[in-house]
């Protein structure tokens, strides 16, 4: 091994008995994946309700997993089913809320197949696992889209875009792709066709999972490492809106409109795009969906992730301008999202 890597290989062991927060987290982690394994892989779901459409014969379905303090079931989320299901996707809606009032089950039960509310053990992940093994014919599946609530939308129809991410040219789709520790469909919204779901490695994952409840192991090894174990499946991912052509784009724009000069932008604008050029510039990976959110919409990407709008990470500018991006897109009707904000939001205005 080079010499460096012999540093690291000496040095790691060191860092883990003086990083007392490194410790810990390695600690829990091994709790979480011990106490996981004791419970094996038996499904979550307290509790499932018939909904207006039916799963029976369904070969193309939709798991959509969210979570609300309250249980809620808000438009934003209706909205989202009634997309779904005019792309021809039987529903299911997975609850990991801590409670599930009736009346919630009621507002939610024209716009799907089948409700479930489950234990959230093993976050969205294990809540995809599970509502996947709903189906009461898993073997007819033809594909299935594992998706969460972390994200409004969609402000397109989606039968266009699931059109294009045909099993042809891919096994497994995502809408975006991350480069972050490493190459990776970012998980909010996952296709896969029937060649991954009949994977018997991937029926082997089904079949031996653990809810694991460790956010830090299930980012590593599921949002991050589930593409991996796809393609050490033998499956070929791709994603629908490619990282490296927003990035190769959104250079392209910034240097050619000269806009590092442009006085009428304000300057933390400016600034802001100057940190993105050089992010670019270094070849440093950033999340398409917070650095490129305006410019991936008004390229067709029926999405905009909650944390844009709630968090504003990056330090987006002009970000109260987001109304008129997601208008300009399509029919949506910002307003559902507005409504999700005032009940969710606090000492923030978006």
């Amino acid at each position: 091994m080079s010499w460096r890597r012999y540093i690291r290989w000496i040095k790691w062991p060191w860092r883990w008995v003086f990083d007392q927060r490194e410790r810990k987290d390695y600690i829990a982690q091994a709790f979480s994946w011990s106490v996981a394994t004791l419970i094996g892989s038996k499904s979550m779901v307290r509790e499932s309700w018939a909904g207006a459409e039916t799963l029976e014969g369904a070969k193309d379905v939709a798991v959509l997993v969210t979570w609300d303090a309250k249980g809620r079931v808000h438009d934003f989320l209706i909205e989202h089913m009634r997309a779904l299901k005019k792309a021809g996707r039987a529903v299911i809606l997975v609850s990991n809320s801590p409670e599930f009032p009736e009346s919630q089950i009621e507002r939610a039960r024209p716009h799907c197949a089948l409700i479930a509310w489950r234990r959230n053990r093993g976050y969205d992940f294990g809540a995809y696992r599970d509502g996947l093994m709903l189906v009461p014919d898993y073997d007819a599946l033809e594909s299935a889209i594992i998706i969460n609530d972390s994200i409004y939308g969609p402000f397109q129809p989606l039968a266009p875009l699931l059109r294009k991410a045909s099993a042809a040219r891919a096994d497994v789709w995502g809408m975006t792709d991350s480069w972050d520790t490493r190459w990776h469909l970012q998980s909010y919204f996952m296709l896969l066709h029937r060649n991954a779901l009949q994977n018997q490695k991937i029926r082997g994952l089904w079949s031996r999972w653990k809810h694991v409840q460790s956010k830090s192991w299930v980012i590593n090894k599921l949002e991050i490492g589930l593409t991996g174990q796809f393609e050490r499946a033998g499956l070929t991912c791709a994603a629908l809106f490619p990282y490296r052509d927003e990035v190769t784009r959104f250079a392209h724009t910034v240097r050619s409109n000269e806009l590092l000069a442009d006085e009428s932008l304000a300057k933390p604008h400016r600034d802001l795009l100057e940190r993105m050029l050089h992010l670019a510039d270094a070849g440093a990976p950033m999340n398409p969906c917070h650095f490129f959110w305006d410019q991936l919409i008004a390229e067709g990407f029926p999405y905009l992730k909650r944390e844009v709008l709630t968090a504003n990470p990056i330090g987006m500018p002009r970000l109260y301008e987001w109304s008129d991006v997601v208008a300009n897109a399509g029919k949506y009707d910002p307003d559902l999202i507005v409504r999700h904000l005032r009940t969710i939001s606090k000492n923030r205005v978006v």
